[in-house]
């Protein structure tokens, strides 16, 4: 059987014929959004005998290999009987200065277009036109050619040609692989409970093309449960690469590790990690200028040459390995990660690579349906990272700030800001006459849109013609781009928000319900696989993710033996903001008698800095004895390190750290052993009140959820992630309290996982804790 390759033509030609240097210097440019405006006015210029978009796909078998080639055409356009090929390009450049020669990639994907289309059609000749539409004038310049079918399939061949060597390591990669994975067992000698139930729905799930919604407490082998099977299902071909995506650095290391342990079983597989540009950068600043950076200088000469002697040598490409392999190529890390990608089986990123629209890696999702599977950890933090990556905001003072810099530099410039600041100024009055600091609206703020794009228009020009740096333009003029793109798609889930403050007016288009944004881009896989340790309640995570009747769901039990672990529930406490100070001496009592009962490493988590730094400065006035440490806000990765570090397990005297809930320490850490023998959480982890959340509460109070949604489910993953800090091997000890008075609802009971509800002691005062904690550490 003949091994099958497959690519897209953008991909083939850009991967074959690209060259010269990375730059990322400003250039008058057209972005994805005027690109797409751009096509939809060429393809509606002509009448009924143009189709728009088609998607082609052909297969080829050449050398022993079937290539499985695929597209979508920007126009077929029929004249006279005669077949016509459109590819649209958009552009800011003076039409006069195109010729048909300035881009020979545009005629490459019209011609492989052009090949397919004839020989699905049967056709001798056709005809290839290149369409360049520039967006300011709104004029084309077109350029047409007659191509015999001959000819067409010389052009395309030759393409096949050079891509064939690299088609051939990928299928002799791929061989080795699927037979290594078909030899590969369960990496551990056993499965934990509930494991391999697990291991089975993620194999069905991406068998099937389904979703899996998973429950998997820390303990469970939640990682490996999805990697493993996900393999197993890779080597009999039912997914070609495989996504883990994760928020969290640390939860990327443990599926390194992970995939690092099967190899050790003799599996062969090719892994990459992407790593965020600003922390692979070798160079002083981040600026993929090659007259700066001599890694961007001629990456494109240098890259397919050092492919081939990469992907023969390495499998394993973590952020460490990246680092060594660029620096012996002599090539940029971070793009070299990107490309490497191209020849990865499973690919470790953020969240953003996928479903971000600025940053996600076009080169896989160009086609409306793939074979991909995507591993989605830490689920639960996905719903409020997608709420940003879909809204936008604009501030009245940075359109000050930058008129003040180019008054004496560009006139016209000048002039549109002014404008735009009277649309500004306009909502100010409107706030004052109705005494209120905020206005939320549901409808699209039209009146900004159109000044804003002679704002980008003549930005773009005067950034083109400029030599200063213009940082703050820059960034004020990708600002723009984005709130003009998140506009293109702001519908009933989306709110407007403007706010006052002491610099101006905010204008925020918030996208309140993300779920939308968040299943379209899950249609992108074949089957997509959502589990954490508190993906609760499931129901509010199926809504947002998207269930049908067929996917598969499981809820694990923490597999940890609840004889090594006491959890304490005080639910006669306020920590509400206006009972605060009051209670603090209360808390802080506390405190003290969780940790009396042995000399060891606590947290304390807290809903904010403030209600944090209250009780640290009474801790330490109360119970000098007891040695704490603060959690401060923007701490840099080695003072993080540092506070880590205090968490020694050969400690002779109490430890105890102060941090806040959802912040770094309250996720995603390993403590084990007695390097962690105690968690107290103080509060419920509600967000802060404020008008995004209030905003969340009201566009769900329509089915009774509001409240839920905004505020008690984010506030309790926060709280059980915490929690989760103290147990997370087989042989760990420690004890838990939580406190607060809404501990005694049921809205928030019923969010406890399972265990807790046999298993947990209530606790009155401080007296009761400490005699637990005693009794506990005496058996």
């Amino acid at each position: 059987m003949k091994k099958k390759i497959k690519i897209s033509i953008r991909n083939l030609i850009e991967f074959i014929l690209r060259q010269g240097n990375i730059d990322n210097r400003y250039v008058g440019s057209v972005k994805a959004i005027e690109g797409i405006k751009g096509h939809q006015i060429v393809q509606k210029s002509y009448g009924s005998n143009y189709s728009a978009e088609v998607p082609i796909k052909h297969e080829f078998d050449y050398d022993g290999l079937t290539f499985i080639v695929e597209g979508r055409i920007d126009g077929i356009l029929i004249e006279n009987e005669n077949i016509i090929i459109d590819e649209i390009k958009t552009t800011t450049k003076e039409l006069l200065l195109i010729d048909e020669d300035t881009n020979p990639l545009h005629w490459a994907q019209g011609i492989c277009y052009g090949y397919i289309y004839s020989i699905q059609n049967k056709l001798e000749n056709i005809d290839i036109q290149i369409t360049y539409y520039n967006i300011e004038s709104k004029n084309t310049r077109i350029f047409r050619k007659k191509y015999l079918l001959k000819e067409l399939e010389g052009f395309f061949f030759d393409l096949l040609y050079e891509y064939k060597s690299w088609a051939n390591i990928e299928s002799d990669w791929i061989d080795k692989r699927n037979s290594s994975i078909k030899n590969l067992k369960f990496p551990h000698s056993n499965y934990r409970p509930g494991q391999r139930e697990f291991a089975v729905r993620v194999y069905k799930s991406i068998t099937d093309s389904k979703k899996c919604f998973a429950q998997a407490p820390t303990g469970t082998g939640k990682t490996i449960s999805t990697l493993f099977p996900a393999i197993k299902a890779m080597g009999e071909e039912h997914t070609s690469k495989i996504f883990y995506l994760t928020a969290k650095t640390i939860t990327r290391e443990v599926a390194q590790d992970s995939i690092s342990f099967m190899r050790k079983q003799n599996l062969s597989i090719k892994s990459v990690t992407i790593t965020a540009k600003e922390k692979m950068c070798k160079m002083d600043e981040v600026n993929c200028n090659p007259d700066y950076c001599p890694y961007a200088k001629g990456y494109y000469d240098r890259i397919n040459k050092a492919l081939k002697d990469i992907i023969l040598k390495y499998d394993d490409y973590n952020r460490y390995n990246i680092d060594q392999i660029s620096e012996e190529y002599n090539l940029c890390p971070f793009e070299l990660s990107l490309d490497l990608t191209m020849f990865s089986d499973v690919i470790i990123c953020d969240y953003n690579y996928v479903f971000d629209p600025r940053v996600y890696l076009k080169r896989f999702f160009e086609v409306s349906k793939t074979d991909f599977t995507f591993l989605i950890d830490e689920a639960h933090n996905l719903v409020d990272r997608a709420r940003e990556m879909y809204s936008a905001t604009l501030s009245q003072e940075k359109f000050m700030q930058i008129r003040k810099l180019i008054s004496n530099k560009d006139k016209t410039l000048t002039s549109i800001i002014k404008e735009i600041e009277k649309v500004f100024n306009a909502k100010y009055e409107s706030l004052n006459k109705l005494n209120e600091t905020y206005l939320v609206d549901d409808k699209l703020p039209l009146e900004l849109s159109e000044i804003l794009k002679l704002f980008i228009k003549y930005t773009d020009e005067y950034l083109s013609r400029s030599i200063e740096d213009n940082k703050e333009l820059l960034d004020l003029y990708f600002e723009c781009r984005r709130y003009i793109s998140i506009e293109d798609i702001y519908d009933e889930n989306y709110t407007t928000i403007y706010t006052q403050g002491f610099s101006g007016i905010t204008i925020k288009m918030y996208c309140v319900n993300p779920s939308k944004v968040i299943q379209e881009k899950m249609k992108k896989s074949k089957s997509t696989i959502i589990f954490s340790a508190t993906i609760i309640p499931m129901e509010y995570f199926m809504d947002m993710y998207g269930s049908e009747k067929e996917d598969f769901v499981i809820n694990l039990k923490s597999p940890f033996d609840n004889n090594n672990r006491l959890i304490m529930i005080g639910d006669n406490i306020s920590t509400t903001y206006s009972k605060r100070s009051e209670t603090s001496e209360e808390i802080c009592n506390y405190i003290s008698a969780c940790t009396e009962g042995k000399i060891g490493n606590y947290m304390v988590f807290f809903p904010s800095y403030k209600y944090m730094e209250l009780i640290y400065e009474k801790m330490k006035e109360k119970y000098p004895r007891i040695k704490v440490s603060i959690q401060e806000s923007n701490m840099s990765e080695e003072a993080k390190e540092y506070f880590l570090s205090m968490f020694d397990e050969n400690n002779k005297e109490t430890h105890v750290g102060f941090c806040v809930l959802g912040g770094h320490f309250s996720e995603g850490i390993d403590l084990t052993k007695d390097k962690l023998i105690g968690v107290i959480v103080i509060g419920v982890g509600m967000p802060q009140i404020g008008v995004d959340r209030d905003v969340i509460k009201e566009y769900y109070n329509k089915d009774n959820k509001g409240f839920d949604y905004a505020y008690v489910y984010p506030g309790m993953i926060k709280v059980l992630q915490a929690v989760g800090r103290c147990i997370r091997t087989d042989e760990d000890r420690g004890v838990i309290l939580i406190l607060d008075s809404r501990y005694s609802q049921n809205r928030y009971k019923s969010l406890f996982p399972y265990e807790w509800y046999y298993t947990n002691s209530k606790v009155r005062n401080s007296e009761d804790v400490k005699g637990l904690c005693k009794e506990f550490w005496s058996r």
